[in-house]
């Protein structure tokens, strides 16, 4: 009887044992970075908006984070709340950062573009404009006014990447990007960049390390990266 019970005593601490291992493996794999699964990513950004206030920038470069992407405009009667703040606070980090138009089926071509160059100005960031369809729309209509859109920011001067299927690229300019959006990366010959989830967190990080970060990855290598899109600290 003694020694039955001695086991059952064994049995019921081994269980308790696996049962902590698992709990704290759980925890520790939460508080984790969301990095890219199936790639070997080494330059990885999130996304900022005024739903992401206080968010500390020097605590975000030492967590691994290479690049931000701030919300910008979309149509022609939204801008981001904070999207001055964190611009403003760029300066003097690592980061390289970039702006997000979202762009509207509702506003035509010109009053977006006036809009975004009434709010944005010229100071749009090292990385590409970053347009986002602002609607999951096939139309074609829809997809050239974004062209049209496209190219206004590109006889300006800036550099843009579109957020969308590559099967889109012969609306615009060779000199446009595309930006993948999915779980897992298919094809890196047409993209670069990768949008990898909208549900990632940033370990160590306040308010970035609670499952709602949209995350995305450079593809490409670190020095690529550097020479494209490192900010200039002189």
């Amino acid at each position: 009887m003694h020694r039955f019970r001695h086991r059952h005593v064994i049995i019921v601490l081994l269980l308790v044992l696996i049962g902590s291992v698992l709990l704290f493996s759980l925890f520790h794999m939460n508080r984790q970075t969301t990095l890219p699964q199936g790639a070997n990513m080494s330059v990885v950004g999130v996304e900022l908006d005024q739903d992401k206030d206080f968010v500390d920038l020097d605590q975000l470069q030492k967590n691994g984070i290479k690049f931000v992407y701030l919300r910008g405009t979309q149509g022609k009667s939204y801008f981001d709340d904070n999207y001055l703040l964190y611009r403003d606070q760029m300066q003097g980090t690592h980061l390289s950062f970039g702006t997000i138009v979202s762009f509207s089926n509702e506003s035509s071509v010109e009053a977006q573009y006036h809009y975004f160059e009434s709010k944005i100005g010229q100071n749009t960031g090292e990385l590409p404009v970053l347009i986002v369809p602002a609607v999951l729309s096939q139309s074609h209509r829809y997809w050239r006014q974004m062209t049209q859109f496209v190219q206004l920011l590109e006889q300006n001067g800036k550099s843009v990447c579109v957020m969308g299927d590559y099967r889109w690229h012969t609306l615009f300019s060779k000199q446009t990007k595309f930006m993948y959006t999915g779980a897992s990366l298919k094809d890196k010959t047409h993209y670069a960049f990768w949008c990898y989830t909208q549900n990632g967190n940033v370990a160590h990080v306040d308010q970035l390390d609670r499952h709602d970060v949209t995350m995305f990855a450079y593809i490409g290598s670190l020095t690529t990266y550097e020479q494209l899109y490192e900010p200039d600290m002189e």
